[in-house]
């Protein structure tokens, strides 16, 4: 096996075990994780509108599809422009697990351990929770593009949801 070979190798065996999240498969109440403007505000009421000045990432200031801003509501946001449609940015959970997020029909609450988060996720988290117990933010990157969604735990329960873009 030449050098390129191994090379290749070792990359793959990275990526598959990097865990990896299907951002479409997200839904918060009846939305999708990518919904217009529209359907945000008919479904949950007017907003505080945010201006946002991110100095990177796919909602950074000077995009050309910009400006962005937040439809900002208790608990919880969703972020786009004008110009494009609004994905969901943040959800803080509760503790009586009422706020929830759908993954593939599988809820996410205030309630979730590692323990649960690992079940829905899968082998990957499981074996990154393994190495790494002590750690209360875990990233995973999305299977579909080149950003990702960071959950953040506390207490040992999850806590936010948020969603992440690489500078």
């Amino acid at each position: 096996m030449g050098l390129n070979s191994i090379l290749l190798a070792a990359l793959v065996g990275l990526f598959i075990q990097n865990p990896q999240i299907s951002l479409e498969k997200l839904q918060f109440k009846s939305l999708p994780f990518r919904t217009s403007k529209d359907k945000v505000i008919a479904t949950f009421g007017k907003p505080k509108i945010v201006e946002t000045s991110y100095e990177c990432g796919f909602h950074a200031t000077g995009q050309a599809n910009g400006p962005y801003y937040q439809l900002a509501y208790d608990g919880f946001n969703y972020i786009g422009s004008d110009k494009e449609e609004f994905i969901l940015e943040k959800v803080v959970f509760d503790l009586k697990g009422v706020i929830k997020l759908k993954y593939g029909g599988k809820e996410l609450n205030g309630l979730i351990t590692k323990t649960d988060f690992a079940k829905i996720f899968g082998d990957a988290v499981r074996r990154y929770l393994d190495e790494h117990p002590k750690d209360d933010l875990i990233l995973l990157l999305s299977s579909d593009g080149e950003d990702g969604a960071r959950f953040i735990f506390k207490g040992g329960k999850l806590f936010t949801f948020e969603y992440w873009s690489p500078c």
